[in-house]
């Protein structure tokens, strides 16, 4: 072989290594902040350690209850992983699910905990998601088919499938509790559609995420060894005689809370998240409880009826109407501002991010140096609603104050 092959080929050598390494160092870079389903485990269990311990409410019948180490693994619709969902068992019963962040990156690990949540569909969203895909595109190639929140809280199954004449990918996405399709658009202000939550959260800064996250990995390890130095084991069924022996502990605080008791209402299709609020503090605060018909159609729509339900102002004006309250539209999201109205027994809305979906904020938690809500989630549809305690929330929009 000549000196100009052999140098040549050297060249080609060093030009494919490099081409080789390009998405071994990427593959690196993201292994480095992902979170393994052991590790999501931990804060699971330090999480519901900690509130049961100090008597949070809405966990006065958790003593007994033990997490099922085989998580769900949620999705984001740009395919990285977002939520180990840990499911909570007592006496074989269902009581409560865990979501816990996959990667470091999107800051605390805690989401949220759900109180008897309405369990979904998933082979069976997978399943419709696969065949409209291939009916769709009966030429294409299925690439992948996962459970995905494609618009907070919504979950459904995304399958991605590839035109294998143009190259094109297609996503199919399908409810994973009414086994509808939904659109591949994204969502609006005033339509609805899908959103990442994943990109959503990582407009807060990845530098200031990672500090959550490391504090939040500290909290579980001083909670487990606390337990450990008492002969506790944060990973089995926590035992009231557990529970004692960590209650008081310098590793989980006592809390302070207020929680209202707002009936929890679950909406009766996909627009009426807002009807289905105003019916939770309706009986709240003893007003007549509507039906959430005559309350979405309380508003002169016109044609074409909008489909994203009711708007902040509509609230405003059914508080006055109907109420004889003046309602507030703040978005300064502060957390003063929760505990001065939960302290004063006043309920308000919680919207997070597009379209406008509608909550009932009815309490708050402080515990651990950290700030809790308590939340009346509408979603998901069909459903009797799902009560839920949340870190306070980076995805919330806007507020409506009922003074």
């Amino acid at each position: 072989m000549s000196r100009n092959k052999i140098t040549i080929s050297i060249l080609l050598l060093v030009m494919l290594v490099g081409m080789a390494l390009i998405p071994a160092a990427s593959a690196q870079e993201e292994d480095k902040y992902s979170v393994t389903a052991e590790e999501a485990f931990k804060h699971a269990n330090a999480n519901m350690i900690s509130f049961i311990a100090a008597d949070a409410p809405g966990f006065e019948n958790w003593t007994g209850a033990s997490i099922d180490p085989k998580p769900v693994e949620l999705y984001d619709i740009n395919g990285h992983k977002l939520f180990y969902q840990f499911s909570v068992y007592k006496e074989k019963k269902l009581i409560g699910t865990i979501d816990i962040y996959a990667n470091k990156t999107l800051g605390n690990s805690f989401n949220d905990i759900a109180f008897d949540p309405e369990p979904y569909k998933a082979a069976e969203a997978m399943k419709k998601s696969k065949e409209i895909a291939k009916n769709e595109y009966p030429d294409g190639e299925i690439k992948s088919t996962k459970m995905v929140v494609y618009s907070y809280p919504s979950i459904g199954a995304m399958t991605v499938v590839k035109d294998k004449t143009t190259g094109t990918e297609h996503r199919i996405f399908v409810d994973a509790y009414t086994l509808k399709e939904v659109q591949d658009k994204p969502a609006t202000e005033t339509k609805f559609g899908v959103w990442s939550m994943y990109e959503m959260i990582l407009e807060n800064g990845v530098e200031e995420n990672l500090k959550e996250w490391e504090k939040s990995d500290q909290l579980t390890k001083s909670i487990e060894q606390a337990a450990a130095n008492k002969g506790v084991n944060i990973n089995a069924a926590v035992t009231e005689e557990n529970i004692k022996k960590l209650s008081g502990d310098a590793a989980i605080t006592a809390s302070t809370s207020v929680r209202l008791g707002v009936p929890c209402r679950g909406q009766e299709n996909e627009y009426w998240c807002g009807p289905a609020c105003i019916q939770m503090i309706s009986l709240y605060y003893g007003y007549p409880t509507p039906t959430q018909y005559s309350i979405y159609y309380y508003f002169p729509w016109g044609d074409p009826e909008p489909r994203s339900g009711l708007a902040p102002a509509d609230i405003v004006k059914w508080a006055k109407d109907k109420w004889g309250k003046t309602g507030t539209i703040d978005n300064s999201m502060t957390n003063s501002e929760i505990v001065t109205e939960i302290d004063r027994h006043r309920p308000f809305f919680s919207m997070i991010t597009n379209p406008n979906h509608f909550r009932v904020c009815e309490g708050y938690l402080i515990q651990n140096g950290y700030f809790y809500i308590y939340i009346n989630d509408p979603m998901p549809e069909g459903s009797n609603g799902t009560p839920k305690i949340e870190l306070g929330s980076s995805l919330e929009k806007e507020r409506i104050y009922i003074r």
